[in-house]
């Protein structure tokens, strides 16, 4: 009988307080998550998801008691790794690594549209479950904005607010392309996108 003590639960998003190889675990349990709801979509079950991480169903269960609950951690994880990302473009020079993070940004929001869809049905609002992380977000990308502006390569009119809605607006318009042409067209259609926000000849 092993002497471990068990790993301790987490709030949905939240790793902690949590030993370093319950991090692990959790981490690995949300990659494979978010991989497999992308893949095979929302049916697979808790087990499978621990089975293809490699860790007992246990652990799964511990860290996430319900479907919705790993649903919110795997978005929200997206969402914090996408912060990561800004930091590190933000500590660059790139005066247009704003289109940097929103194409990833809307990449991994098309990855993660069943999951949304899920949170949406079930009345979760990513704003209210996770603000500081939503904030922080939001952050990253008005910093990225404004030395984009600086720099003459975005539209001087453009807030960090539309920049939001429009990449949220664009998680809908992809999709709806992958099914179309099978994801031929929705780098295509993120780079039009993205092209807008360019400074246009003589205007704003």
């Amino acid at each position: 009988m092993s002497s471990r003590s068990p790993e301790p639960p987490a709030a949905p998003g939240n790793d902690r307080g949590l030993r370093a190889d319950a991090r692990r675990n959790r981490d690995r349990v949300l990659q494979t998550a978010q991989r497999l709801f992308a893949t095979e979509g929302l049916g697979v079950s808790l087990d499978e998801i621990a089975c293809r991480a490699g860790v007992g169903p246990g652990t799964v269960h511990r860290h996430f008691p319900t479907k919705e609950a790993l649903y919110l951690a795997v978005a929200i994880d997206q969402i914090r790794r996408l912060v990561a990302e800004g930091e590190a473009l933000a500590g660059g020079d790139d005066p247009a690594a704003l289109f940097t993070l929103l194409s990833r940004m809307m990449a991994s929001g098309a990855e993660n549209a069943v999951v949304k869809s899920a949170l949406a049905a079930a009345e979760f609002d990513l704003r209210s479950a996770a603000p500081d992380v939503a904030a922080d977000l939001t952050r990253q990308v008005a910093g990225l904005l404004d030395r984009a502006r600086s720099a003459g390569v975005v539209r001087p009119d453009l807030t960090a607010g539309e920049v939001m809605a429009l990449v949220a607006g664009a998680f809908a318009a992809i999709r709806h392309a992958e099914a179309e042409t099978g994801g031929e067209g929705s780098a295509h259609l993120a780079q039009i996108i993205l092209d807008g926000l360019r400074p246009r000849p003589g205007g704003p």
